[in-house]
């Protein structure tokens, strides 16, 4: 039986064949809150985003899309952007207060 791997040779010229192991990262997914549509991202995005949130866990839980942050700074409220954007399977409650502190760790808005 063949394993797929490395051929190292041993002691008394016999090859000892050996599995190798890969050690993926897994690629973090960010999933709009408004919208519940997904995309990937990297590490180094998530933390340079992860000042304005407090941390990546909490970046991720706020994220919000960029076409549903831009309505949402234009006063629309939730319902509004949902049905602009054409969202009919993602019903999933956002709170006034979760709303303000995901507009405020996305994008580039400045909290005064």
């Amino acid at each position: 039986m063949y394993i797929k791997g490395t051929t190292n040779q041993m002691k008394g010229g016999k090859n000892m064949t050996t599995a190798t192991e890969t050690k993926r990262e897994v690629t973090p997914k960010l999933t709009c809150i408004i919208t519940g549509k997904s995309r990937l991202t990297n590490q180094a995005y998530l933390e340079s985003k992860a000042g304005k949130a407090g941390s990546v866990e909490e970046y991720l839980r706020l994220y919000v899309s960029r076409p549903a942050l831009k309505l949402l700074r234009s006063g629309k409220s939730v319902q509004e952007v949902r049905q602009i954007l054409n969202v009919t399977d993602y019903n999933t409650p956002v709170s006034t207060e979760t709303l303000q502190r995901a507009i405020v760790a996305n994008g580039k808005h400045r909290s005064e």
